[in-house]
């Protein structure tokens, strides 16, 4: 039996689910309510010390990290095989998988200086203080008390940007070879990414590819053209907080229409 922890918004849980779509495995749902801190729990840190989502059980077996997961799941199924037979593309496959945790800190750094900001501006000194002592990674808890005090005007905000373009470049140079960062063919990178770029979407800072690298905005038309991206979202996110996170993103980032400022 295939069973997910993940989180219903979570950018690393909707990677997983694309992938478990594209398999199309069935697994059951063991949600974990990202907002109101459930990852901290005594219950779930026994499945995951590092209080992070998404955790992957087959038959008690626990698999970690979202893009070993990704690949995890890759083999547990012939249909639609994701992972290429070349190994130089195997290669570049993993290398892809990597680079996505320094997306992921990326796309994080945005979502809290912005959406998740709103929410947890709410919470009381004390409440955001036991917040930020649950976190395992005091790195990540310091980063996250900057964001909420500064939002956009953080200085992790500029490096994320940075990260986030220079992503989009190299997957506009990628498509060079064709339509797919493969090649020809779908495959795991692709459905690695897609997260990603959605989550990108939603925040509303899609002019990071749209107007700067054409094959890059291709691409993701027509990653998000795919069942897996519909399967993946639909049951778990609601519209309504996509257009929230729209709303808080566009007044954190968007100036006159532009976020040129965070990239020069």
């Amino acid at each position: 039996m295939l069973a997910l922890y993940h989180g219903a918004n979570s950018v690393c849980s909707i990677k997983v689910r694309i992938v478990l779509a594209e398999k199309g495995l069935e697994w059951e749902s063991r949600h974990i309510d990202l907002p109101t801190g459930e990852q901290f729990s005594e219950a779930f840190r026994k499945v995951n010390p590092a209080a992070i989502v998404p955790v992957l059980d087959h038959d008690g077996k626990l698999v970690y990290e979202s893009s070993v997961i990704s690949e995890y799941v890759d083999t547990l199924s012939d249909e639609n095989p994701l992972m290429p037979d070349d190994p130089y593309l195997q290669a570049k496959t993993r290398t892809w998988g990597i680079l996505t945790l320094s997306y992921h800190d990326a796309v994080n750094t945005l979502t809290f200086a912005s959406y998740m900001r709103q929410g947890l501006l709410k919470k009381s000194p004390e409440e955001l203080a036991a917040r930020c002592a649950a976190m395992p990674d005091r790195i990540k808890a310091k980063k996250m008390a900057d964001l909420i005090e500064n939002g956009a005007a953080s200085d992790y905000v500029p490096v994320a940007f940075g990260r986030l373009s220079r992503m989009c470049e190299i997957v506009n140079d990628d498509l060079a070879n064709g339509p797919w960062l493969m090649g020809d063919a779908h495959g795991l990178a692709d459905a690695m990414l897609a997260a990603y770029f959605f989550r990108l979407e939603c925040i509303g800072v899609q002019g990071l590819w749209e107007s700067r690298y054409p094959r890059t905005t291709d691409w993701y038309n027509r990653v998000k053209a795919r069942p897996s991206m519909s399967i993946a979202n639909d049951k778990w996110i609601d519209p309504k907080m996509v257009e929230g996170i729209t709303a808080a993103g566009h007044a954190a980032f968007l100036t006159d229409d532009s976020f040129d400022e965070y990239l020069a």
